[in-house]
């Protein structure tokens, strides 16, 4: 599946689920990418303070915390619930984040042309 086809099913679940997704004033619009923003710097949160357990672990005699491998399938699932935040974004800026990811592959392709090897 691609991208834009993962993301068209997440947003068809959201709006079954009665999560806006449409609005008809920016000022609806403007206040929930504010919750979305929020919630995606909460799972960010999640997969960062799970991270820094794992470090813990690994640099602090005496921490019992759990290793990258036994944190990795948590860490997973913050990214994707990071990832479905960031898709109901751009579907509320109206945006193809498909297209936009691409564009910024080209851009930044020139930008650091001079590093390739």
């Amino acid at each position: 599946m691609d991208l834009s086809a993962l993301i068209r099913e997440q947003i068809e679940r959201d709006r079954r689920r009665g999560f806006k997704v449409d609005f008809e004033s920016d000022a609806t619009r403007e206040e929930q990418l504010m919750r979305d923003l929020v919630g995606l710097f909460g799972e960010v949160g999640e997969f960062s303070n799970l991270l820094k357990k794992v470090m813990l672990a690994r640099t602090t005699a005496g921490y019992a915390g759990p290793t990258l491998g036994n944190a990795a399938p948590a860490l997973r699932e913050e990214l994707a619930d990071a990832a479905i935040y960031i898709f109901r974004l751009v579907t509320i800026l109206g945006g193809d984040l498909e297209q936009e990811i691409l564009a910024k592959i080209g851009r930044n392709d020139e930008r650091y042309r001079s590093l390739d090897r």
